[in-house]
């Protein structure tokens, strides 16, 4: 059986305002974020970056994300903005 996955968090209904280009934090390389990724390594520097749209997503409030995404960072990335 296949797994469950809120219709607005499955690529297959993601829009192309969805998928935006952001620069690294640190080295200013292009980076290809879908509004389901948390956080991208850059492959020119290794910086880890947010996304950070993150906030705008239900990603930020519902408290099955990570387990919709099957994707811890969303977890870790709620338990620092709770602390900040």
């Amino acid at each position: 059986m296949a797994k469950f996955r809120c219709p607005g968090m499955d690529p297959a209904h993601f829009k192309p305002e969805d998928i935006f280009l952001y620069p690294c934090g640190k080295c200013k390389e292009e980076l290809e974020f879908w509004k389901d990724d948390v956080k991208l390594t850059c492959a020119k520097c290794g910086y880890e970056n947010t996304n950070p749209h993150i906030d705008k997503t239900c990603l930020s409030w519902c408290d099955k994300a990570a387990e919709c995404i099957d994707n811890q960072d969303i977890q870790e990335w709620k338990t620092k903005n709770k602390e900040q």
